[in-house]
């Protein structure tokens, strides 16, 4: 497959941001169900300030969503192409 500059460059951001293990807490977790900012920080043991921060990049990265709800915005993997993505870099971590 080749790639061109731009979507190389598109490919490396999207993987840098995967470089933090926050944010692959949080796209786990996401895989099970949609959560709100207050349940992943309950969940995960993570600050809230962090949790949103973290959730902000991966919102420009196009990995999650988020939907208002009420007062409350309800984050979920963008895709079933993200859910495919995480689960196979899960299942490589695991087998390696």
């Amino acid at each position: 497959m080749q790639l061109d500059a731009e979507e190389a460059e598109h490919v490396a951001e999207v993987m840098s941001g995967l470089a933090t293990p926050a944010r692959v807490l949080i796209l786990a977790r996401l895989l099970g169900a949609p959560a709100t900012v207050g349940q992943l920080v309950d969940e995960l043991g993570l600050g809230q300030a962090s949790v949103s921060n973290h959730l902000r990049i991966l919102r420009h990265l196009d990995l999650v969503v988020g939907d208002r709800v009420g007062r409350h915005v309800i984050y979920h993997l963008q895709d079933e192409h993200v859910r495919a993505m995480i689960e196979q870099m899960l299942s490589h971590t695991r087998h390696a």
